[in-house]
């Protein structure tokens, strides 16, 4: 009978050291989290690692700057997503501000792809393991005509000079995908077809002079 005793004893340590390596193996199988303590803007948030603050960038979203156009709503989309709470970083790495870039999530929400998906956000050139999912987000966004695709940020009215009271009508145009600065005077062939979205660094000159000044050049529209 105390052989049998012990021999459900011996069996019974066992399972109980079985069931804790398997959740300690549980645990550690769990990605880390950190909590998010502040939102910079639209696309970029701090989180506290260790006994720093540590910023971190959506990888695949470029969000308004400060002061442009949505910038504000891009920056409350992604508080209301993330502020305060616990958020899993995937596919890492720094970019040369010193930033970590990273897919981000909280619980089974991917935040790069609701940014881009509420249409408050661009999608960048990063390389990234999610970027097809992230490219079908945005494409969405463009289609619904959401957010920056709406007409909200067009500026279809030049400003009036406050010197010599006539209309600023040089377009300072930047192109998204090679950033290069164009200005387009009224007499250039596409002039109407250019636009003035108050979301980027476009912007509206009195003179040549000043939109050379900022760095733009003359189209080759304009010859």
């Amino acid at each position: 009978m105390k052989i049998l005793l012990f021999f459900i004893s011996l069996v019974a340590a066992g399972s109980l050291l079985l069931n804790v390596k398997l959740l300690l193996g549980e645990k550690s199988l769990r990605p880390k989290s950190f909590k998010v303590v502040e939102v910079i803007d639209g696309d970029t948030f701090k989180i506290t690692s260790g006994k720093e603050d540590r910023r971190v960038r959506l990888i695949g979203v470029n969000a308004p700057e400060m002061d442009k156009c949505l910038s504000n709503q891009a920056r409350e989309k992604l508080s209301e997503l993330v502020l305060g709470k616990e958020v899993v970083l995937e596919d890492q790495f720094s970019d040369p501000y010193g930033r970590i870039m990273a897919n981000v999530y909280v619980g089974k929400t991917y935040i790069n792809r609701e940014i881009l998906a509420s249409g408050l956000a661009r999608l960048d050139y990063y390389e990234n393991p999610k970027r097809e999912e992230l490219k079908t987000a945005y494409a969405k966004a463009r289609e619904e005509k959401i957010g920056l695709f709406s007409t909200e940020c067009l500026s279809l009215t030049p400003p009036i000079s406050p010197i010599s009271h006539t209309p600023c009508a040089i377009k300072g145009n930047v192109d998204e995908n090679t950033q290069k600065k164009s200005y387009f005077l009224p007499t250039c062939k596409n002039y109407v077809q250019v636009t003035i979205d108050l979301s980027t660094n476009d912007q509206w000159f009195c003179t040549e002079e000043e939109a050379q000044k900022a760095g733009f050049s003359k189209s080759s529209t304009c010859d």
